[in-house]
């Protein structure tokens, strides 16, 4: 599901996040939402996703509840300009669990949103069947981790999340902070955090000993987010790690967790009724997509990222540069597009890293329809943001000249011209998820 929200102030009361005139664009099997509070009716593995924007120059301060219990929170807040927040968790659901954002007691929220600029969103997907299968012993792996309390990660050092919501394998140690792989193929993960006031927040997922991608944020006298999605075909017994690039300060207590690191194998969405799932990163672009019912037929798999500043022009796309993984060449590296090549659900997920003191504003476009959109401002420094979606999309084809040819998939597009910012060898937020 996808919460809209109009360009007016966001009332509450005790607490809780009215959210009034919700638009819902996904809801599969008709999910139990009343404004926009879900309900659980089948016990199971859950992933929530929150994004949000507030208005200029005031706080974005969000929380994720199952029941009474805070699972995840969201902060931001820059100067002058509007401010953008994430995060994301896997839960153990059972049925009738309620799952609600909700803002900070005593905390007012301004939340910015138009129906053509749409940044809150609140996503919910169940992981369906954790067994692969009636003759397999096989179980698929998930887990969800997060900061409650302060730490200082020494540069080069792993991020060592002290509380674990989800770890189906047991194969997230506390101790060392190294997720281990409990058995072969296509994994998505996320990674969100907050840095304690004035401090950098420069964070890297790593694959064994090999770099993936990054998060990167610093706000003037106040405390800066980011965050990530990445999928990864990986190995039994690969190791994945959350590290510090330089020393970082990372803010946290049990009643504030904004750093999180979640990650599930073939993420598989609601039902076992769907034909495909696939998932794509931008910076990292990534996308695959699979049978569920075949489960030991070929995945289809890409993931792309930008490894060179760029500036974009507005109304253009994104091409990223960098091919990690296309295994069925779904993603078109002259177009920027993504062709759906089998109708079913789809999940995205995108993410960007502006220059310093530049704007970063981009928007999903499913065919020639308007999704969401990011955007981040901030003055002096690097403005990061993400956003998601649920979409139903389908294999279409358009006549053009009597020639039969795919319709426009999705892409990511600027609004207006902006520079994304990319290190040499180094992919950092600019990235796209979606499977």
């Amino acid at each position: 599901m996808i919460l809209k929200r109009d360009n007016r102030r966001i009332s509450y009361d005790e607490n809780k996040l009215k959210i009034k005139q919700l638009v819902v664009i996904t809801n599969h099997r008709q999910a139990n939402l009343n404004s926009g509070v879900f309900t659980c009716t089948e016990d199971g593995m859950y992933k929530f996703q929150v994004y949000s924007l507030t208005k200029s120059n005031s706080n974005l301060f969000l929380e994720l509840y199952v029941n009474s219990k805070l699972v995840a929170s969201l902060w931001g807040h820059t100067p002058g300009d509007y401010a953008a927040a994430g995060n994301a968790v896997i839960l153990s659901l059972k049925s009738g669990d309620v799952v609600e954002v909700m803002s900070r007691s005593q905390y007012a929220v301004n939340i910015f949103g138009t129906p053509n600029q749409i940044y809150t969103t609140f996503i919910g997907i169940q992981l369906g069947s954790l067994e692969l299968g009636a003759e397999s012993s096989t179980t698929l792996s998930a887990f969800s981790v997060s900061l409650t309390q302060h730490q200082d990660v020494p540069g080069g050092k792993p991020v060592l999340y002290n509380n674990v919501l989800v770890d189906v394998n047991g194969a997230y140690n506390v101790s060392t902070g190294v997720y281990t792989v409990p058995s072969s193929g296509l994994y998505i993960f996320h990674f969100f955090s907050l840095a304690r006031r004035n401090k950098d927040l420069w964070q890297e997922l790593y694959h064994n000993n090999q770099y993936v991608c990054s998060i990167y944020g610093l706000t003037d006298h106040d405390w800066a987010d980011a965050g990530n999605t990445v999928l990864l075909h990986l190995k039994q017994n690969d190791q994945i790690s959350i590290r510090a690039h330089t020393n970082n300060s990372l803010y946290g207590t049990t009643n504030q967790v904004y750093s999180t690191f979640t990650g599930a194998q073939q993420l598989l969405m609601l039902t076992l009724d769907l034909n495909e799932i696939f998932i794509l990163v931008v910076t990292a672009f990534t996308i695959s997509y699979r049978p569920i019912y075949l489960l030991e037929e070929p995945v289809n798999a890409f993931s792309v990222g930008l490894s060179h500043h760029a500036t974009v022009a507005d109304h253009y796309k994104v091409i990223f540069d960098r091919v990690f993984i296309d295994l069925q060449h779904a993603y078109d590296q002259k177009t920027g597009e993504f062709i759906v090549p089998v109708s079913g659900l789809y999940e995205f997920n995108y993410h960007a890293l502006g220059r310093q003191n530049g704007k970063i504003w981009l928007e999903l476009f499913h065919n020639y329809r308007y999704v969401n959109s990011l955007y981040s401002h901030t003055p002096g420094h690097f403005a990061t943001a993400g956003n998601a979606a649920i979409l139903n999309a389908s294999k279409q084809f358009l006549v053009d000249r009597g020639i039969y040819r795919p319709s426009r998939g999705l892409r990511l597009v600027m609004p207006f011209a902006f520079l994304v910012y990319m290190l040499p060898g180094l992919i950092f937020l600019t990235t796209w998820a979606g499977w």
